[in-house]
């Protein structure tokens, strides 16, 4: 069963591991939004989602009011089809055990996360209600095509691994087109500047409320 009083807990339920965050005020009696976090790559260790959520998730979002949730990631990249089979399952399980809104689910993620924050965009758009990708790259097949899932691309000017300007030309073509896409510039941010990405963060949180308050209650 999973942990209701307030604060972080690190469980295990539907075959993952997972570091989840119930805000003070929870309860079951009224329905609560959710973010669900995907952290960055490299080495993989027990609870990689607990730094996720507290270094980056708690800091940026904790202002929504939502229960966070981080897992770990079983497989080699969070843009599979397995990876999003294990993050279906995390969602129904929380579904099944929490009073979520069903409207008002956001999924963020860094760097190798943020690329499982497109692909779940791609894949199955009716899992969340938007998205937050920072510090990684949208990729190129995505400006190919007709694309509705609603996403907050954030950059730091001077990523060394992903090039910026090569992410604000397809933020700029899939808005061309129509697409539910915005872009953030961080100056002077590398790609690991935590605090500076949190420091913006403020932009996207209205953004996310205001994608929920569209969808209604």
């Amino acid at each position: 069963m999973p942990e209701f009083s307030h604060g972080i807990h690190l469980q295990k339920a539907a075959g993952q591991r997972y570091t989840i965050h119930i805000p003070y005020r929870y309860t079951l009696d009224e329905k609560v939004s959710l973010v669900f976090l995907l952290h960055w790559g490299g080495k993989k260790y027990r609870y990689i989602s607990k730094d996720m959520l507290e270094i980056f998730g708690l800091p940026a979002v904790s202002e929504l009011q939502a229960i966070v949730i981080a897992p770990d990631l079983k497989r080699r990249h969070w843009a599979t089809p397995k990876a999003l089979s294990d993050i279906s399952k995390l969602v129904d399980y929380l579904d099944q055990h929490y009073n979520l809104y069903s409207n008002r689910r956001t999924i963020i993620g860094f760097s190798m996360g943020g690329g499982g924050v497109w692909y779940v965009g791609a894949e199955k758009p009716s899992l969340f209600s938007c998205g937050v990708s920072i510090a990684s790259p949208i990729p190129e097949h995505i400006t190919e095509e007709k694309w509705n899932f609603p996403v907050y691309s954030i950059h730091g000017r001077s990523d060394e691994f992903f090039p910026h300007e090569e992410n604000l030309s397809r933020a700029s073509m899939l808005k061309e087109k129509g697409a539910p896409v915005e872009f953030e510039t961080v100056e002077n941010t590398m790609h690991t500047d935590f605090r500076n990405y949190i420091n913006i963060f403020g932009n996207a949180r209205q953004w996310i409320r205001e994608i929920w308050g569209k969808n209604g209650k």
